[in-house]
């Protein structure tokens, strides 16, 4: 019962348990996940925190198995409505520059494929994490993102144009709630860290 007596004399603590160990039961009447993301980038130090931590160190094999998947999963109407097919017979670059991920992506039959870039790709898409995180989260405009430099698109201009329109025409109600909420916490937290 101590262990009770404690949690509730500690809102944020309360908070982080309850979404940690009870994510689906209402334990206190806002929700505590609101507060996470402000929480962790409050701690002392967490600006000298290696963002991407673990991210950095997954083999590539494992990163271009779940980059597949999690994008034909998300891009499952843009790809039946044909929205990708200008990857059909090109490749799209994408680096992610603080984990070290070089990607390249095709569109071939009805899916999207990954594979190891090799900067021989007609586009190069590159950024920073926290960047892609911001956009995708839709917390960034693409064009704010690009214009700062933050983000690129070299090579081929009309496949970047492409590209940042798909980007743009992405509904986010359409992709799966557990997705957007991940983003939204990721979102939170890096808004939250010192500047």
């Amino acid at each position: 019962m101590w262990i009770i007596g404690f949690f509730q004399t500690n809102e944020t603590i309360v908070g982080l348990y309850s979404q940690l160990f009870f994510p689906m039961t209402q334990i206190m009447p806002h929700p505590p996940t609101l507060r996470i993301p402000q929480t962790l980038a409050a701690l002392p130090g967490i600006d000298k925190f290696p963002w991407p931590g673990p991210l950095k160190y997954l083999p590539r094999r494992l990163q271009l198995l779940v980059a597949q998947r999690v994008s034909n999963r998300l891009f499952q109407t843009q790809l039946q409505e044909g929205d990708l097919d200008f990857l059909q017979d090109t490749a799209l670059r994408v680096v992610i520059k603080d984990l070290g991920f070089d990607w390249a992506v095709t569109k071939t039959g009805d899916s999207l494929r990954f594979s190891p870039g090799n900067g021989h790709e007609a586009t190069t898409f590159s950024g920073n994490s926290k960047e892609f995180v911001l956009l995708a989260s839709r917390r960034e405009d693409p064009d704010t993102l690009f214009f700062q430099r933050r983000l690129s698109i070299e090579g081929n201009t009309e496949l970047g144009l492409q590209v940042k329109n798909l980007i743009d025409s992405v509904d986010a109600d359409e992709l799966p709630a557990v997705f957007n909420r991940v983003l939204d916490l990721g979102a939170d937290y890096i808004e939250a860290l010192p500047q």
